[in-house]
């Protein structure tokens, strides 16, 4: 679970992992970034909320049960080429990029209120 979003982040209920093999059936033929689906799409679909669809997307890649699943501002497809697959890695990099540009800003802020300034990246 992340702290602060205990209520969203939750680890998966066995009805979500029932619905995790609907998921995969569904994104399948959902190849190329032109045949994306929306999480709004998706969500009606399952009766679930974003980020419970998060959630869902999240344990279907990292237990690599659909390979080349990526996501775009238009939505949910699997990769039809490697070059999707390369863009989708840059998107992460660069939000990842962001994410720690913040982290380290917010650390530095800790200062103001007595802190040390820096905080193990992983507590």
């Amino acid at each position: 679970m992340i702290k602060g979003f205990e209520e969203y982040t939750y680890e998966l209920t066995n009805y979500e992992k029932e619905l995790v093999e609907k998921l995969i059936k569904g994104l399948s033929p959902k190849i190329g970034r032109n045949n994306a689906v929306t999480s709004t799409v998706i969500c009606k679909s399952l009766n679930i909320v974003g980020p419970r669809l998060r959630k869902l997307i999240n344990h279907i890649r990292i237990t690599n049960q659909l390979a080349g699943l990526c996501s775009t501002s238009k939505g949910y497809f699997v990769a039809e080429n490697l070059g999707e697959i390369d863009d989708y890695i840059i998107s992460l990099k660069q939000r990842i990029k962001s994410q720690v540009e913040v982290l380290n800003s917010i650390e530095r802020q800790t200062v103001l209120w007595g802190g040390s300034g820096q905080l193990s990246l992983f507590e």
